[in-house]
């Protein structure tokens, strides 16, 4: 199971749970979409690096070479541009030695944030640093992307505002820019968020079988990265119908 929620004040609360109540997490989860990752082909390349990541916790530390991996799957535009040292991350890091999550993530989601953008020193931002996050533990980290900032911050139509945090178009495509007050202190309040859902779901989420074998999730029970998996289906059917304008 996720950590507990932290901070999160009443009138979030409920519109968390009015979000609750009129959509299907299970629906959601299990229409996630991006390029070979869809839950009928079983996540294949997202099985893949989690597996990676947190083979490179328990050992090396998390590389350069795996946010290149990382920027690779997710498109990034930036990708061929990335810099840093080799090991962006120390091991042990995320998880400690016996693979239970660092406990000092608890009270504070954005410590390793704080190393990344430090060790990575060109072509990676908040999206994609939270993606690093999101497959190094997906037990206590999901990804922020733009749709997810466009849908759930103040973002396109001002429907939800769960987060004090917006994205920009620069012609190129969308970004989260990291000079904005709210970052990166937004992100652990989503990382709230993620975990108040996980801690209010059924044990129903349905996982392909091989993350349940490979150990990287316990059967039927949510964790932070499957909750943003649902939150960002969400998002992008809620811009699709934009996009085909």
């Amino acid at each position: 199971m996720s950590f507990k929620p932290m901070d999160l004040d009443d009138k979030l609360i409920g519109k968390l749970d009015a979000f609750l109540e009129t959509n299907s997490f299970v629906d959601l989860y299990s229409t996630y979409d991006w390029e070979e990752d869809t839950r009928e082909n079983g996540f294949p390349d997202i099985f893949c690096l989690e597996s990676r990541l947190n083979y490179s916790n328990q050992t090396t530390g998390i590389t350069l070479s795996d946010v290149k991996s990382v920027a690779k799957w997710g498109l990034s535009r930036h990708q061929n541009r990335i810099e840093g040292i080799e090991i962006v991350l120390p091991a042990h890091s995320l998880q400690c030695k016996l693979g239970l999550p660092n406990q000092k993530l608890e009270g504070d989601p954005s410590i390793p944030l704080h190393i990344l953008q430090k060790s990575i020193t060109k072509g990676v931002g908040p999206t994609y640093l939270s993606k690093i996050l999101r497959f190094g533990l997906p037990q206590e980290y999901g990804a922020i992307d733009t749709q997810c900032v466009r849908i759930f911050g103040l973002g396109d139509s001002g429907q939800h505002q769960w987060l004090v945090m917006s994205a920009k178009n620069d012609g190129y495509g969308w970004y989260i820019p990291k000079t904005q007050k709210a970052w990166p202190s937004a992100y652990s309040k989503w990382i709230n968020i993620l975990r108040y859902f996980a801690s209010k779901l059924e044990n129903n989420c349905p996982h392909p079988q091989r993350f349940v074998d490979a150990g990287l999730r316990k059967k039927g029970i949510w964790v932070c990265a499957d909750v943003e998996m649902a939150l960002f289906s969400y998002a992008s059917q809620q811009l699709k119908p934009r996009l085909n304008k």
